[in-house]
């Protein structure tokens, strides 16, 4: 008992570290000089709408994974990883991967649909690249935990 609640625990730490991660690496780049945030009213509203579609797929992805997730807990190996609770950031991934995805798409319909003051535009622009950094990383990271899990059905 007391190793799952160590897993847990750990899963959770997991989480948070990577989402802050995710988010510093979006501060980061927007203090940095190769950065210009005006460059995207250059490309508006074809970066919108490419955020939008790559967001609407990724999001497609990561709820297809869920899926696959719960297409095999039957499985005895998989059942066990489960309820050990090592599986808990595979699915929680794929959540906190579909959420950004989904602000991603909604700041981005708000950013084409809406006439915004030029710097509620320009906060609004940072969400939307915040958001699509954090839904790629938390895909990224599903996919190595679904490979985990592919590769111990393929072990079975």
């Amino acid at each position: 008992m007391v190793v799952r609640g160590m897993t847990k625990l750990k899963n959770w730490i997991w989480l948070g570290i990577v989402l802050l991660l995710s988010i510093g690496v979006s501060i980061v780049l927007f203090k940095s000089p190769l950065f210009d945030i005006s460059k995207f009213e250059e490309l508006a509203p074809d970066f919108h709408y490419n955020a939008i579609s790559l967001s609407a797929i990724i999001g497609g992805f990561l709820f297809t994974g869920i899926s696959i997730l719960i297409s095999v807990i039957d499985k005895d190996r998989i059942k066990r990883l489960w309820d050990c609770n090592y599986l808990d950031n595979l699915y929680r991934s794929a959540f906190v991967g579909m959420i950004a995805n989904v602000a991603t798409i909604i700041v981005a319909f708000l950013l084409v649909f809406l006439n915004i003051c030029p710097k509620a535009n320009d906060l609004l622009v940072k969400i939307e690249i915040t958001t699509l950094i954090v839904g790629i990383v938390f895909f990224a990271w599903c996919i190595k935990h679904l490979i985990f899990v592919i590769s111990k059905l393929k072990d079975q």
